[in-house]
């Protein structure tokens, strides 16, 4: 009987949240700013020492996920900035042309250093925002050094509350990032099951993988991060510490063993036209879906799970289905397509053995956690960013993007002072803050970002007006206030918008505290100056010095088509000669899914940028979805230079690789803009192994005619055209790859 699994579970979404990095990191953040304000209150300090609240906080959001020693050293930078800048700003403020210069000049240099990566760019950004903050002239000119010295404690306090935590539960980090890797995993999953529905349309279904194979992408980093540049981690004693190791290696490979599913599903519709089968499989993918979510929740809260068996139970299930379907339906006109569905049952099957191997981890045990593979040098598999001068001076060019961004923030930032100190009316740094965290370098990031600032803040206008309106008492009011806190410091990356409307009423609320005034101008004053800010930003993003994604799409072809030759090679070797190394194969992997979650990245924002700037996005549409395939084919080739690669080995295969590659390295020439024949298209490398699956193929057909049922010829009919169909796909997909190439070739040279 064909169950129904449901592919959304409400309470599930919640307790992931309850649960994952993002809330985690809102109530650190919150009780960080929160403590000393209320300390400070306590003691009627508060209007003095506002400072220190604020240092925690500025110090709090330069505090992103990573290595330990990373956290450390990047919130000791961030203090010593932001002490630095305070002083510098405190005693120039009162001189409006001097402060226009020293805004300039530093919001270029703090943004410029973003060229040394995230953590950097975070630093930087938060040190622009201490010198807005400190520009106001209301700010008593004999208190520049003790405010200096707040923000400095405040900073200093909210690090050393990072760092007893880190203490308390040092793998805490890296479970959660675990368990976030592991639901967008099964996200993946349930939309991929879609491909298995009736009259499924291919390209909608590749147009949702793609922004989850990115997801997935960053977060892998992200545990790459956390994992393999801690210090010593690998090497350490604790069992929970290689378990999670153990988790992650694996969480990798089942990600690959989820692409390996892929097959050619229009093939496949037409034939299981008649019956269910295709709707249990679907029904399947759910069921191995939602175990991994359990699986998730478990790793995140740190919990040991239990296997209940009721994947296994429905594994065996549709393996019955499957059998009692192939009996009724089995003939020569189906034979293909029931070799196909059985390597992807057997498939699932290794899911669904690996998952047991992830319930069977939660318990951290030191058997387990002595299972880690020292063999395996895992520093080869996280770039390094080294602190080189000379990557300053290489980029000082209106070549580099960083340098045009970081001209563009100095430019927009003077506009908006002078425009501020022309206003009559308003808080002139919120439109200086409003442009500092609208305006990043790609336009369609920073258009993103304005409509969400702008619907953030009107929302969270008309809420907190609301609720001051009809609240008055104050206790109520400040537990709205820390509510809206970490809500808005938790969603700060997941959902922009949110957080902006709920920062929006937190900062409302704590000017209500401070200093109550008219609620109604305070609130028309934000409104106000938020959409000058964005106005700025949105003009600048647009006409002031613009890189443009179409100006750089090509170098992530380029990159892609190289890495995806890296990655075939390294796999079809094992078919025909020596399988590569186990981490030569891992690197080629693991670059190719860097390569194709850049270009689908680019093509993401490629979208949102103006129609006049983007080139033929349907053809760059086809090539991101023919490479997410292509990777998945060769992840599925991966698998069985695993399995069957053995058993399976042939000189047969060495042409038709040697198809495939002259093929990829066309691609590769293509995307130099230097090629252009279109070489052999019909698969003259496949013809031997061809005719051997022909034989094959015709002595099946007379053993069905006669009755017979298992056998040799059956087995190895089965292996060899299971490994042959991948490499065929992989072939026409190539092929496909380079038609496309050649139309975007052609429409750049007519340009």
């Amino acid at each position: 009987m064909l169950r129904t699994i449901s592919d959304f579970n409400y309470v599930n979404e919640f307790k992931k949240f309850i649960t994952g990095q993002y809330l985690t990191k809102g109530l650190r953040i919150t009780v960080g700013a929160i403590l000393p304000a209320l300390v400070l209150y306590q003691f009627n300090w508060l209007s003095v020492g506002i400072a220190l609240p604020l240092g925690a906080l500025m110090v709090s959001l330069t505090d992103s996920p990573g290595p330990i020693h990373h956290r450390r050293n990047g919130m000791l930078v961030s203090n010593i900035l932001n002490f630095t800048v305070a002083i510098i700003i405190g005693y120039t403020r009162n001189y409006p042309w001097l402060l226009a210069i020293e805004l300039t000049a530093l919001s270029f240099f703090l943004t410029f250093i973003g060229i040394y990566g995230n953590r950097a760019n975070s630093i930087g950004l938060i040190a622009i925002i201490v010198v807005v903050l400190n520009i106001d002239v209301h700010h008593v000119q004999e208190r520049v050094i003790s405010d200096a010295l707040f923000i400095l404690g405040g900073g200093i306090w909210y690090m050393l509350l990072s760092l007893l935590l880190y203490s308390l539960r040092p793998y805490r980090l890296i479970q959660q990032a675990l368990g976030e890797c592991i639901f967008l995993t099964a996200s993946y999953l349930k939309t991929k099951s879609k491909l298995y529905k009736a009259n499924a349309y291919d390209d909608e279904v590749y147009k949702e993988l793609l922004p989850l194979q990115i997801s997935i992408h960053h977060q892998q980093e992200q545990l790459r991060e956390l994992l393999f540049k801690a210090r010593g981690f690998t090497r350490e004693s604790t069992a929970k510490g290689r378990t999670l190791m153990m988790m992650f290696i694996d969480s990798v490979d089942l990600f690959e063993q989820v692409m390996t599913s892929q097959q050619n599903y229009k093939a496949l519709h037409r034939y299981f036209k008649d019956g269910s089968i295709m709707e249990q499989f679907r029904q399947l993918l759910l069921e191995v879906a939602n175990e991994l979510e359990k699986i998730g929740l478990v790793i995140q809260s740190g919990s040991p799970s239990r296997n209940e068996g009721r994947l296994d139970e429905f594994i065996n299930e549709t393996e019955q289905e499957f059998i009692t379907y192939r009996n009724s339906h089995l003939n020569p006109d189906t034979l293909e397509g029931f070799i196909s569905l059985r390597h992807i049952l057997n498939s699932i099957k290794d899911i669904g053995e690996r998952i047991k191997r992830l319930h069977t981890y939660t318990a951290y045990s030191s058997e387990e956690g002595n299972a880690v593979k020292q063999e395996i040098d895992v520093k080869q598999f996280v770039s390094r960013q080294d602190f080189d001068v000379k990557l300053l001076a290489e980029n000082f060019s209106l070549q580099s993007n960083i340098f045009r961004h970081s001209l563009r923030i100095a430019i927009c930032m003077l506009t908006g002072y002078i425009i501020g100190q022309l206003l009559p009316f308003g808080h002139s740094y919120w439109i200086l803050l409003t442009i500092i965290t609208i305006l990043k370098p790609a336009y369609s990031i920073s258009k993103k970002r304005n409509i969400e600032r702008l619907s953030g803040t009107l929302a969270g206008a008309a809420v907190g007006f609301i609720l001051l309106y009809f609240v008055q008492n104050n206790t109520i009011l400040f537990g709205f206030m820390v509510l809206s806190m970490i809500i808005g410091y938790s969603f700060l990356q997941i959902q922009y918008s949110v957080s902006v409307a709920a920062i929006t009423i937190y900062v409302l609320f704590s000017f209500h505290f401070m200093h109550p005034a008219d609620f109604k101008s305070l609130a028309t004053d934000r409104v106000i100056d938020t959409a000058i800010g964005s106005a700025i930003s949105f003009t600048a993003a647009f006409f002031f010095l613009p890189k443009w994604e179409q100006e750089q799409v090509q170098e992530y072809i380029h990159k892609l088509m190289e890495a995806n030759l890296r990655y075939f090679s390294a796999v079809a070797q094992a078919f025909y000669g020596v399988a590569p190394d186990i981490v030569v194969y891992k690197m080629a992997r693991k670059d190719t899914y860097v390569a194709l979650a850049n270009l689908s990245d680019a093509f993401q924002r490629l979208l949102s940028e103006p129609r006049n700037k983007i080139s033929q996005p349907e053809l760059l549409h086809h090539l991101v979805v023919s490479n997410h395939m292509l990777s998945s084919h060769i992840a599925t080739l991966g698998t069985y230079s695993h399995s069957l690669a053995p058993r399976y080995h042939s000189d047969a295969f060495k042409p038709v690789t040697g198809s495939i590659t002259a093929q990829m390295e066309m691609g590769i020439a293509l995307s130099q803009n230097n090629g252009s024949g279109v070489g052999d298209t019909t698969g003259k490398g496949f013809s031997r192994i061809r005719d051997i699956i022909q034989g094959l193929l015709t002595q099946r057909v007379s053993e069905l005619t006669e009755g017979a049922g298992n056998s040799n010829v059956r087995k190895t009919l089965s292996g060899f055209k299971t490994i042959t169909d991948q490499f065929e796909l992989i072939y026409t997909i190539t092929i496909d790859i380079n038609n496309v190439l050649r139309k975007m070739k052609a429409h750049t040279d007519k340009r």
